[in-house]
């Protein structure tokens, strides 16, 4: 794995991963037409602050996750 990756950004929909990007921002600029314009990037920095994974409170079908390593 990549030594300068330290986390990886994922959105979640039907179990399965639908969008995984190593930057918060470039996961937003993927968002699929239906979420895209819903919030801006502060809004999704914020809810990562307070938890790994959370459900879109907009759109309950859709979950986001993020994953950090350990780097040694």
């Amino acid at each position: 794995m990549n030594e300068r990756i330290k986390s990886l950004f994922f959105l979640i929909k039907d179990n399965s991963v639908v969008i995984a990007e190593s930057n918060l921002k470039d996961l937003i600029k993927e968002l699929p037409k239906e979420i895209s314009d819903i919030r801006t990037y502060d809004y999704f920095y914020r809810q990562f602050q307070n938890s790994s994974y959370f459900q879109f409170e907009f759109n309950k079908g859709y979950f986001f996750q993020k994953i950090e390593y350990n780097t040694h």
